[in-house]
């Protein structure tokens, strides 16, 4: 398999997220550059996993959970794998949606007609 970090856009962020090179982080919370609802924000681990990992999906996901707990109020976390479950970004990330009755969002699930 390819290595493609050097060309992705989320490793790129990391290199040069702030944070104090003192400590260890393995996942760090961005801002997305098109947020869906007000507060919108993406759990990234800081290494380069394109395809789920169990390591991977359980840091960002488990921080994106505690996040999510410590704002209160509905959200989605929301991750996906491959070109056919929408993902664009070719490095594991974690969405997390706030959520609000009239936000006006739609998620892309529309249940086949079989």
């Amino acid at each position: 398999m390819p290595d493609h970090r050097e060309s992705c856009p989320f490793c790129e962020r990391i290199a040069n997220y702030d944070y104090d090179q003192h400590y260890n982080f393995i996942v760090v919370r961005i801002q997305p550059l098109n947020p869906v609802t007000p507060g919108h924000q993406l759990f990234v681990p800081t290494w380069h996993a394109e395809h789920p990992s169990d390591e991977a999906v359980r840091a960002a996901m488990g921080y994106a959970e505690y996040y999510g707990g410590d704002q209160g109020g509905d959200f989605n976390l929301i991750t996906s794998s491959g070109t056919a479950a929408t993902q664009t970004i070719r490095h594991i990330h974690v969405h997390y949606v706030p959520r609000r009755a009239d936000d006006g969002l739609r998620l892309p699930w529309t249940p086949p007609a079989w």
